[in-house]
């Protein structure tokens, strides 16, 4: 029997008919967890919406299979009601998760409530608990305020204490530690860390930060347009880049002996994926003539590692 929990293939979604994200393939086991990396607009929080069955999302091809059953071809009512018993998300920004004018305390509740987990006896201790894995001194006082009452960052740390509350198989997030300060950032992703191995939830976690992509991800996604340019084990795509975009944004990153790290000129397109050629190959260091109408497809390049690349797969070779 196959462990594969969360399987999305070539997957086209937009906000419109137009797509946003396109041809995105994947498979998740129970447990692991992928990080999707890749600079603003290439459509990784798209994808997240698209698996959350968000209403401004449209499914335009492709399919999600969650634990063998096809939810792609559900109602949108059906599926989203599914995929919020299953699946929980954390946002970039809190505002996303909270009402601003109404307390934590009754947001909490009523959020396990439509859950069906709410144990009034119970309720107190397991807030207790799980602000204190984040921590969130004073409990009662910061779950009797209001979010608008609050920094960015603890409303940040109050939206996972409800993720951890709710304990879905499935944990979408995205940019979960952007508003936090770097001690936090690593209670944070040990939390996850913890969530992965002693609960085995399987985890997306979207997030510019690679050296946090490092310490989680089992797979890393690098996205490009609103398609995926790599995929592989975080090891082997961290250490062995195959896409010159990889090797830029690597390039990117400060290094610890001082040395300066090297831009990567120009931005995504923001038009999404184009019908045809390699979105990059106008900021692509190793870019020929026909990159700008090759066909967009994923060749393999090693165990489990993927690239849609080609002198990435020659390089390989």
């Amino acid at each position: 029997m196959s462990d594969i929990i969360l399987s999305v293939s070539g997957l086209s979604v937009g906000y419109g008919e137009r797509p946003a994200a396109a041809d995105v393939s994947f498979d998740l086991q129970k447990g692991e967890i992928l990080c999707l990396v890749g600079e603003s607009g290439c459509g990784k929080s798209t994808v997240l919406k698209a698996l959350m069955a968000a209403p401004e999302i449209k499914l335009l091809s492709g399919s999600i299979t969650l634990e063998g059953r096809v939810i792609s071809d559900l109602p949108a009512k059906e599926r989203r009601k599914l995929c919020s018993d299953r699946m929980g998300i954390v946002f970039q920004t809190p505002e996303a998760t909270f009402n601003p004018i109404r307390s934590y305390r009754r947001q909490f509740i009523e959020t396990l409530k439509s859950h069906g987990i709410y144990d009034r006896s119970a309720f107190d201790s397991q807030v207790a608990k799980a602000f204190e894995k984040l921590e969130l001194k004073d409990w009662k006082r910061v779950i009797a305020e209001c979010p608008y009452a609050l920094s960015g960052g603890m409303n940040q740390r109050v939206a996972l204490a409800l993720a951890l509350l709710l304990e879905q198989e499935i944990l979408l997030c995205d940019e979960p530690t952007s508003a936090l300060d770097a001690t936090i950032q690593l209670q944070v992703a040990y939390e996850f860390k913890r969530l992965r191995d002693k609960n085995g939830v399987t985890q997306i976690i979207v997030t510019h930060n690679l050296a946090l992509a490092r310490f989680l991800a089992d797979h890393i996604g690098v996205m490009y347009a609103g398609r995926l340019v790599e995929l592989g084990k975080a090891e082997d795509v961290l250490s062995d880049p195959h896409h010159p975009y990889t090797k830029s944004l690597m390039e990117a990153v400060p290094k610890l002996d001082g040395e300066m790290p090297v831009g990567l000129p120009g931005s995504p397109p923001m038009t999404g994926p184009s019908e045809s050629g390699c979105e990059f190959h106008d900021r692509c260091p190793l870019a020929k003539e026909n990159c700008s109408c090759r066909a967009y497809a994923m060749q393999q390049v090693g165990d489990g590692h993927f690239v849609s690349c080609c002198d990435g797969k020659e390089a390989a070779e």
